[in-house]
């Protein structure tokens, strides 16, 4: 008997070399396999993993029996669009469609008529029963799918989530032997799953399936990261939906610290940390952090606001306790960052502007980033019920690549951004925005942070005053720079037809940045005419006689700047010792005590790897400031004692 071929895809996009396995695509070809039968009458040719031109990827298909599609949000578009030509390249070529993208039922196969058979859920054990039905012709014994039969859709019943045991490693069973050998300059990036399942319920999110978590095995989890360290993999992204909920994370931390000590990989490990962070957390990033694997922490608050709170699902840690957390990275050199979502529903425009600085309240002075609220399809957000209840206003925009190149696709892709609720309008909409960008450039990436700290601990000025009137200075302010970037974000974020909202300009790299990015790097460009025109912003506060022109100094001299010689500044207040206080979560008076503060210049001279190197890789852990590297900054006092730089972010 001839066998039939199978052709799976999982169509990603590339950063320069770097592309990631297709490793949905990899978990249902392993599982499959191991069943004889299947073995016997299929053979599973090439992944399709690149976004290649369609005509090329459908002509070069040797008679396909199946093509399978792993959809999600970034390559919905393409799979459709390659699922046609497949169709009237391969009329008999049957077309599945799995993954995130695809809801429960069969509504999909009556708006996409090329699409022959659904698989809903965890597709292993679905698409492994569907390719042993497909011998005998009886799909209705295969449950988790849904397809055509005499002119209607039929939907099977709910399939149960497969024993994790039972299921094989892509990379452990050699599914990725040929991709590897045959694409020797690419740079593979790994994805490691070491359990399924999340016990929230956040109504934005479709990440998991079920509430229970499903463990997979330890000597799995092993051999995989030994797998990774041989192929010198450098990046691994950890796709458990809270890793550090469990001890068992901690064996796993010490396993992959083990590896990069004793191979040099995996360079990277990101996971997506428990939402409640607690000391397995803080554990895991000091290992972590000790052999240069992550960036820092994630503190996750995604919104402040209660309502909004109460309608995604979600509970909090308590802003005392989330201060007490910060104290505790900073004191141990850990980089932390926190991350808010624009446009849940029951958020307000001052509700949002007042969780981004409750926030900065609490201590999260090193980054923060806010996202978008992006509809997925099986989200409970996305369900008709929930978006009349809540006013929600969604607007399609193509899918925009950050920090990446403007791509010359052949197919569009597309995301579904919330903007606007029933609490929060178009206007408030884009002004949210504004402020959003307006807090992570001049605060998160320092150009005005220490200006802030200090109007906030001395004059009582809290940071929602200093940064509002920051925001009506840059849409008022007409002829200064700050006017012109924001004037040009306003104009951008008002446009719903095109999103988009990331800012380019060639001397930073062909890759887009987020607009706080690259309004910060365009200040640095032009940084002499920027303190020239903010002077008259911080003329408008109340300073003690002596401190501002002091401030001022230290200010714009710990901002890294790309192509700069060493820095010596004679000051009369102790600026170093007192930031490095609030850091730490001691408030203290600023102390006048003389001192030369010694700042290394920065040797990258090139824009491009400045941007690349200290803004889009450092962000996270504040190496926009040389205060937050240590070895940048020397304090000499004028009493005889030195104070050397000790990393403070």
């Amino acid at each position: 008997m001839r066998k039939k071929n199978i052709y799976l895809i999982q169509a990603g996009f590339a950063f320069d070399q770097s592309l990631y396995f297709p490793c949905a695509a990899g978990a249902l070809a392993a599982y499959a396999l191991q069943d004889a039968v299947i073995r016997e009458r299929y053979v599973f040719k090439d992944f399709i993993f690149r976004r290649e031109k369609l005509d090329e990827a459908a002509g070069r298909m040797e008679s396909p029996f199946l093509a399978g599609f792993s959809c999600c949000v970034w390559n919905y578009e393409y799979n459709k669009a390659l699922a046609k030509k497949i169709k009237a390249f391969h009329p008999e070529c049957l077309i599945v469609f799995g993954g995130h993208h695809v809801t429960p039922g069969g509504a999909m196969l009556e708006k996409e008529e090329y699409v022959d058979i659904l698989v809903h859920g965890e597709g292993e054990e679905t698409f492994a029963q569907l390719l042993a039905a497909l011998g005998t012709g009886a799909l209705n014994a295969v449950n988790g799918i849904s397809y055509r039969e005499n002119g209607s859709v039929v939907s099977t019943p709910e399939a149960g989530p497969p024993a994790l045991e039972r299921c094989p490693s892509a990379y452990l069973s050699g599914v990725f032997d040929n991709l590897i050998a045959e694409n020797r300059g690419t740079d593979f990036l790994a994805v490691l799953e070491t359990n399924r399942g999340c016990p929230y319920r956040c109504s934005y999110c479709d990440w998991c399936a079920g509430k229970t978590v499903r463990f997979f095995p330890m000597e799995r989890i092993k051999a995989e990261i030994d797998w990774l360290a041989e192929n010198k993999i450098e990046y691994c992204f950890c796709a458990d939906a809270n890793f550090g909920m469990y001890r068992r994370d901690l064996e796993i931390v010490d396993y992959l610290v083990e590896a990069k000590r004793r191979t040099g990989y995996p360079k990277v490990f990101r996971p997506c940390y428990a939402k409640n962070s607690d000391d397995n957390v803080f554990e895991i990033s000091r290992k972590l952090n000790s052999v240069e694997m992550d960036k820092g922490a994630t503190l996750a608050y995604q919104t402040l606001s209660d309502d909004a709170l109460e309608n995604v699902n979600r509970l909090n840690l308590t802003l005392d306790k989330f201060a007490g957390l910060l104290a505790k990275y900073n004191a141990a050199g850990i980089p932390s960052y926190s991350e808010l979502i624009l446009g849940l529903p029951g958020e307000t425009y001052d509700s949002f502007c007042d969780g981004i600085c409750g926030l900065l309240e609490a201590g999260q002075h090193n980054s923060i980033s806010v996202y978008h609220c992006e509809m997925l399809p099986n989200s409970e957000m996305a369900q008709p019920a929930y978006i009349k209840k809540h006013g929600i206003r969604v607007a399609k925009m193509p899918f925009n690549h950050i920090h990446s190149a403007e791509k010359d696709e052949e197919v569009t892709e597309y995301s579904y951004l919330v903007v606007g609720t029933n609490t929060l309008n178009g206007d408030q909409w884009v002004k949210a925005n504004l402020f959003s960008i307006l807090v992570q450039c001049f605060h998160n990436l320092g150009l005005l942070r220490c200006f802030a700290i200090y109007q906030r601990n001395e004059n009582g000025l809290k940071y929602i005053d200093f940064y509002r009137r920051l925001l009506e200075f840059a849409v008022s302010a007409k002829g200064t720079l700050v006017y012109e970037l924001f004037e040009r974000f306003r104009k951008e974020f008002e446009n719903l037809t095109d999103g988009k909202w990331m800012y380019r300009n060639e001397l930073f790299g062909e890759g887009a940045w987020f607009p706080e990015e690259g309004a910060f790097l365009e200040i640095l460009l032009q940084y002499d005419r920027f303190w020239n025109e903010i002077k008259a912003f911080l003329d408008t506060f109340h300073w003690e006689d002596g401190v501002y022109a002091d401030l001022a100094a230290y200010q714009r001299a710990i901002v890294k700047r790309p192509g700069t010689q060493a820095v010596v500044l004679t000051l009369a207040y102790d600026w170093y010792g007192y930031f490095d206080g609030v850091y730490a979560g001691r408030r203290e008076a600023p102390v006048i005590r003389g001192n030369i503060l010694r700042i290394a210049g920065n040797a990258t001279a090139n824009w491009k790897d400045y941007a690349r190197e200290t803004v889009w890789y450092g962000r996270r852990r504040g190496a926009t400031l040389h205060t937050s590297n240590k070895g940048e900054t020397e304090t000499e006092y004028l009493d005889g004692q030195t104070q050397p730089d000790a990393g403070a972010t």
